[in-house]
């Protein structure tokens, strides 16, 4: 598959799937008001931002535990919302939690009508805390926005975490030459995240790229052609890119990837950028210089955003207006271009490494709020760092492709301070201001956080 200007993917934002269930203890004030409750919830529910499953009746008493249990069994959710229509029974609530195994959401309503609703709830926590049960509380009205929000929150946390679990990370290569801070650790990354790695090789990856046949070549570059500058590029560097293109897309279909990275540092550089752009605008997470922790905040942070995403480093800073450039050879997805109906392409400067021979997408970002993060450590210390700043116009100065990324504080203390606390060069950079449901994702996988810049 190929994506050209006319054939963009949709982007979806995180929808995720939450069950909720009304608690009730029958014999006190409001219990009217909590039996109208669950058909109540999916006329305010922002429906097109969560499926939102109801169990049609109160839960009253342990005993129906099973019955609801067996009613979420098959509808594949990704958290659940413990909602109290009154006073409830407070053990009640942990005890279907636990039954059903997912992240909960406790809404303690402020609504007049959920009579001793708030108290009853909070004589929960303990429990929940004390069991080590992975839940967020929170106050508020029925049919306020704010309250909602909240709730979404932690729900695509927990749904970022359902999701990732499975995901097939390709790598092609080992780490590359002088990339110290992409090691990784594979056990700790299946443990922690649920994914594997994939282990393709750079053999095969090169095989593969000569197995293409010429014409496939030819053809594909016809069909691309049209949203694309070649610019001074030379026809041979073009469909030497567009064969690395389709042998990746191989691979991706061979090993079933949602995600990958490539050796390309220093003896494959620029031959995989317009792959990796494709691919990223695919849906498929394309990080460079094999830093597959790069590839997996890529895959997550894409999941997150429904944008794909763009693997860059700090080549300049501006003290003077806290600005930086974020470049990398050539891998930005057209979905993120600042001009996304024609890219333009350069060959790679072939000094810059011994192997250096492809074309690198030229494209700047577009302008957007965005949040930079990174993934390292191993296991006991794997640990994910951000910043927010915001994408604005940018005229490029040199081959490649790149961003220009103000933040709204002193840009060098806080790099001082991404160094001190030993995290590592590579931004995945993803669109929106999402500092806010990673802080509750690694709090789900049990990842130390660290936000950066005065927030």
């Amino acid at each position: 598959m190929s994506i050209t200007p006319t054939e963009q993917p949709t982007s979806h934002k995180l929808r995720p799937r939450v069950g909720f269930v009304v608690s009730s203890w029958p014999h006190e004030d409001g219990a009217e008001f909590a039996r109208q409750l669950p058909q109540m919830l999916p006329d305010v529910a922002p429906h097109e931002e969560l499926e939102a499953i109801v169990y049609p009746q109160p839960y009253t008493h342990e005993r129906e535990i099973s019955k609801v249990v067996r009613y979420f069994a098959d509808k594949q959710l990704d958290a659940l919302c413990v909602v109290p229509g009154n006073f409830t029974l407070d053990h009640i609530i942990p005890l279907l939690v636990e039954a059903i195994g997912l992240p909960a959401v406790l809404w303690g309503l402020a609504d007049r009508e959920a009579w001793g609703a708030l108290v009853g709830l909070q004589q929960a926590l303990v429990p929940f805390k004390e069991l080590g049960m992975p839940y967020r509380f929170i106050v508020g009205y029925l049919c306020d926005r704010e309250s909602w929000d909240k709730m979404l929150l932690y729900a695509r946390a927990a749904a970022l975490k359902q999701r990732m679990k499975g995901m097939r990370i390709g790598l092609m290569g080992f780490r590359a030459e002088g990339m110290s801070d992409v090691m990784f650790d594979e056990l700790a990354l299946r443990e922690t995240f649920g994914i594997q790695i994939v282990n393709v090789g750079l053999t095969r990856y090169q095989r593969t790229v000569e197995a293409i046949p010429a014409a496939e070549v030819e053809a594909t570059w016809n069909a691309l052609a049209h949203g694309f500058d070649p610019g001074p590029t030379p026809r041979e560097v073009i469909l030497y890119g567009v064969r690395s293109h389709l042998a990746l897309q191989r691979i991706i279909a061979e090993e079933n990837l949602q995600a990958f990275s490539v050796e390309c540092f220093h003896d494959h550089l620029g031959g995989p950028c317009l792959g990796k752009s494709i691919a990223n605008d695919m849906g498929v997470a394309a990080s460079c210089e094999s830093d597959i922790p790069g590839a997996v905040m890529m895959a997550a942070m894409q999941l997150l955003s429904g944008e794909p995403t763009f693997h860059s480093d700090f080549i300049r800073i501006n003290f003077e207006d806290n600005s930086g450039i974020l470049h990398h050879c050539g891998n930005l997805p057209r979905r993120l271009a600042a001009q996304p109906e024609q890219l333009g392409l350069l060959p790679i400067p072939e000094h810059i490494g011994p192997g250096a021979y492809g074309p690198v997408i030229q494209a700047t970002m577009k302008t957007t709020p965005v949040t930079l993060t990174n993934l390292v450590g191993r296991r006991g210390t794997l640990r994910i760092a951000v910043m927010e700043g915001e994408s604005v116009p940018y005229q490029l100065e040199f081959p490649g492709s790149a961003a220009k990324v103000v933040f709204p504080f002193n840009l060098g203390s806080a790099l001082e301070e991404w160094g001190n606390a030993g995290f590592g060069h590579h931004y995945a950079v993803v669109v929106g201001h999402v500092a806010r449901e990673v802080r509750e994702w690694c709090q789900l996988v049990g990842v130390p956080f660290r936000q950066f810049g005065d927030v």
